[in-house]
């Protein structure tokens, strides 16, 4: 299949908000994606930002400052939205010969990435200009085989939409469990009954300032866990294909792991090494940058094997993980960093901030038919979430063959 030029085929767009449309503001991440904008515009003269419809394209042509991602999104969510006059916005001349999702199926190629970045030019700033898209080559078959690409794209993403929806609503199921239990302690007591509403035996807490059950305590994460640091790893042994998958800071987001920036160590494990090997049901808590106390997350068993890198910790108790997992965010983890960390521009926090994260501790009963109820949970959340790393793998094979033209069966 012959390249063709993509200018040929697209059109800027500048469409000045004139009429002070009150149009959803939005961004664009470098996922590809549009946001909600952050932009403070109170102020601000609405009328020099730009207006966009539903199909048109808006990217970012600075690339200086976004690693090796390129920040461009498809207007699909809304009929009409506003951008910033920044961005630029373009769209395609004739739908029946080039379609959009297609089209935004090329530029998610990490190819193009490389591609955009490679070919941005500037001394203070790299800029990825309007020319430059234009000159952008991809293959073009007909539309009818173009539709059916994105018909097979979109079938396997939106299985992986439904699985992260599953995946949603069992965290609220967890999540209520864990309130029933130990936020208004009406976990079943002998007789099967809610605890305090059945009249079980409260004490009071001086430090908590309030009642909890009778054989409970206030202690920390260090009381019922091991709090462990990963290893420095030498980034002259780092490998992109081969090796031991090695779990980075970078690699910690909110509540998942991403895979985007993976390394592998491909050297020699020694026995230091060896101790850093990750478990299923590690809970994983970057140590460093703006999102301390929010990037943290459970490791599922299909990630595995894994080895964890230096300022990354890992929390592991024998007993009980899934209570260790909802306690994080119950308690709000994500605060308590932010009171305790060290550093500036950059903030910092050490194992032993986290081992002193104050917490309540039930009695050993009370935790281990805590564990069993919510095992079923927790493991229909990692098959979805192993199901989806597959379905991940397929739309990244998919995309890949694009520049080939041939299919993938899903």
């Amino acid at each position: 299949m012959s390249y063709k030029k993509l200018g040929k085929y697209i059109k800027l767009i500048d469409n000045r908000n004139k009429d002070l449309s009150d149009a959803p503001l939005l961004g664009v991440s470098v996922q590809k994606r549009f946001i909600p904008s952050i932009a403070n515009t109170i102020g601000s003269d609405m009328s020099k930002y730009k207006l966009i419809d539903k199909n048109n394209f808006v990217y970012i042509a600075d690339t200086s400052r976004r690693g090796d991602k390129i920040g461009i999104a498809l207007l699909k969510d809304f009929d009409k939205a506003m951008i910033s006059q920044a961005y630029t916005s373009f769209k395609i001349i004739d739908e029946n010969e080039l379609s959009p999702d297609y089209l935004m199926m090329w530029f998610s190629r990490p190819e193009f990435d490389r591609y955009a970045r490679y070919h941005s030019i500037g001394s203070v700033r790299e800029v990825f200009d309007w020319k430059d898209m234009c000159e952008v080559e991809l293959p073009i078959p007909s539309i009818e085989e173009q539709r059916q690409i994105v018909a097979q794209y979109q079938s396997i993403a939106n299985k992986i939409k439904v699985n992260e929806q599953i995946c949603e609503k069992l965290e609220a199921t967890a999540q209520a469990l864990y309130k029933h239990w130990f936020v208004n302690f009406e976990f079943p007591n002998e007789e099967g009954k809610p605890y305090k509403s059945s009249g079980g035996q409260m004490v009071w807490n001086d430090e908590l300032g309030k009642e909890i059950p009778e054989g409970w305590e206030v202690g920390s994460l260090g009381n019922i866990c091991s709090v462990l640091n990963g290893y420095a790893f030498n980034s002259e042994y780092y490998s992109f294909s081969n090796g031991i998958k090695v779990l980075r800071g970078e690699n910690v987001t909110e509540k998942a792991l991403r895979w985007d920036t993976l390394k592998y160590f491909d050297g020699e494990v020694n026995t230091r090494i060896e101790k850093c090997f990750l478990r299923a049901n590690d809970i994983v808590i970057g140590m460093d940058g703006s999102k301390v106390g929010k990037n943290w997350s459970m490791v599922g068993e299909y990630e595995l094997p894994m080895l964890l890198a230096q300022r990354v910790a890992c929390l592991r108790s024998k007993e009980s993980q899934y209570f260790l997992y909802q306690t994080l965010i119950n308690l709000n983890f994500e605060y308590y960093c932010s009171q305790v960390h060290t550093g500036t521009s950059i903030p910092h926090i050490s194992t032993k901030q986290i081992e002193n994260f104050q917490i309540i501790i039930p009695t050993k009963e009370v935790l281990d038919a805590f564990e069993k109820l919510i095992f079923n949970i927790r493991n229909l959340i990692n098959n979805r979430n192993n199901q989806n790393q597959k379905l991940a793998q397929l739309l990244s094979l998919l995309l890949s063959r694009l520049a080939v033209g041939e299919e993938v069966g899903a």
